[in-house]
């Protein structure tokens, strides 16, 4: 049986602030697991606790209470972390080094063998598309390939699970698009991706599986799909029209019927209902459909419930 590459226990962290010493809780009673060779997303709202949940994990961080175990070893022994990369969304860069030597650096911290480094410099900065510029001062680079530059140093090693703490954080689109297809590319490769977003659409774009948390607290854990599959609103049918008289009777059963733009109706058959058998009901009547999709909630409207409006499943 195949172990779970991370598993988190009732995890709960109380930090004391202020003079008095005022218990605040940043994370509460939070359980949940991640299976190996799997791109998962841990979103939530600035503030809801996922960076002290990964530092708990790393060991940077005690947990109040709970367990936390990485390749089913504790994360109280460093050896949990063995083949483990973490990257915090900050990086610290000795900013008169250049790029060459801070990746040198870094290989040199985590035991790569002098004569390995260069092929897996190389490997690296190709993989975040930094080659060409390993002569340029940490210093001289923007804010986006310092990020860059701080993923591939986590690249090094060919570690199995890599953790980033929102790593797509102030990228601009070109960077967030290497971000999203390099993730992609680490889970197929048979690694196991686990990062922090607040940005619904980088969980939709590259991940399987997905925890949420809110105010400290668990609001989900499961795969994408399941949870897209909870906001589900039905099936849409574009016809190029229909008489009065079925129009009534649809929309006394439930169906909306609308013209967003043009002579075509938009006809959306609720998810509880059988779309063949209206399918059946308009051929009958000589409408035919010219598409049909899925519609859903916005991932935003499912997890947070301020939106209403209806997406279209890609």
């Amino acid at each position: 049986m195949d172990i779970n590459v991370l598993s988190v226990e009732k995890i709960t962290k109380i930090y004391r602030r202020g003079f008095k010493g005022t218990p605040f809780t940043a994370v509460k009673d939070v359980s949940f697991s991640l299976a190996r060779n799997r791109v998962a997303g841990f979103v939530g709202p600035n503030g809801a606790g996922k960076t002290t949940t990964i530092k708990m994990a790393m060991g940077l961080v005690k947990p109040t209470a709970g367990q936390i175990s990485m390749m089913d070893i504790s994360s109280k022994m460093p050896a949990s972390r063995d083949g483990v990369a973490y990257v915090s969304e900050q990086p610290y860069f000795y900013k008169h080094l250049t790029v060459c030597e801070t990746v040198d650096f870094s290989a040199s911290l985590i035991g790569i063998k002098p004569g390995s480094v260069s092929l897996e410099r190389k490997r690296v900065l190709e993989a975040v598309e930094l080659s060409g510029r390993e002569k340029t001062k940490v210093r001289s680079l923007s804010k986006g390939l310092q990020q860059r530059l701080n993923m591939a140093c986590g690249l090094l090693g060919d570690p199995e699970l890599l953790i980033f703490d929102e790593p797509m954080s102030g990228l601009d689109p070109p960077s967030r698009r290497l971000f999203r297809k390099l993730f992609r590319k680490l889970g197929q490769e048979g690694r196991t991706v686990f990062f922090s977003t607040h940005v619904l659409e980088d969980i939709e774009a590259v991940c399987q599986d997905v925890v949420v948390l809110d105010n400290g607290a668990l609001r989900f854990t499961g795969s994408v799909a399941s949870l897209l599959d909870k906001g589900t609103l039905g099936t849409e049918l574009i016809v190029p029209s229909i008489p009065d008289s079925l129009a009534g009777d649809l929309t006394a059963e439930g169906l909306k019927l609308s013209r967003p733009a043009g002579d075509n109706v938009f006809v959306l058959i609720p998810a509880q209902k059988d779309v063949a058998e209206y399918q059946r009901r308009l051929y009958e009547q000589g409408v035919y459909c010219l598409s049909m999709q899925k519609r859903t909630m916005p991932l935003e409207a499912l997890l947070y419930g301020n939106s209403t409006e209806g997406g279209v499943a890609s």
